[in-house]
């Protein structure tokens, strides 16, 4: 008498990559969309202060550094150009952001573009956990940053207003919004 044995065929069920937990949740973006309210809530999400600051020096152009994240021991700062425009600010920041909720970090200043000593010279160095810098869109990070900051902008609906056909009436308004200084 032969052993009865079940025969195990190999499985074709595909398996499924693990779902990533989505970095916005439990974040609010307030709506209207005010720039505080949302660091407000990020900072909270990570537990720990999250400063914005305008500086000069970092300009955007040609692939310089127009933001910047510095992770420290105890708080997280976010630097941006002082001359960029509202929306470009906002969007800097969101980018910056972005590299938090997604995990990103870097321990090298070199990959910023920038000489930190020079920006910040009221940073010490040993409190520095991470640095990124936003310059340009070449590395994976950025290109996953720069897609989050997007469809935060999107959820946010931050819009730039629509150009009229007078550009004098163009340059007025730019101006009172305080872009183009």
């Amino acid at each position: 008498m032969r052993s009865q044995q079940r025969l195990r065929m190999p499985s074709f069920r595909q398996r499924r990559k693990p779902v990533k937990p989505d970095p916005l949740s439990g974040i609010e973006i307030p709506s209207p969309f005010d720039l505080q309210k949302f660091c407000a809530a990020v900072a909270e999400r990570r537990g720990r202060p999250l400063l914005v600051e305008e500086v000069e020096g970092v300009s955007g152009a040609d692939d310089e550094l127009c933001g910047l994240w510095v992770e420290l021991d105890t708080a997280d700062c976010i630097f941006f150009e002082a001359s960029t425009s509202p929306l470009h600010r906002d969007h800097i920041v969101l980018h910056e952001i972005s590299h938090m909720l997604l995990g990103h970090s870097s321990s090298s200043d070199a990959s910023t573009g920038a000489n930190l000593g020079e920006l910040f010279t009221t940073i010490d160095p040993r409190t520095v956990r991470s640095v990124l810098g936003r310059a340009n869109f070449s590395s994976p990070q950025e290109r996953d940053a720069e897609q989050l900051a997007t469809r935060i902008a999107k959820l946010a609906k931050l819009t730039p207003l629509p150009k009229t056909h007078d550009p004098e009436l163009d340059r007025i308004a730019a101006a009172l919004r305080g872009e183009g200084r």
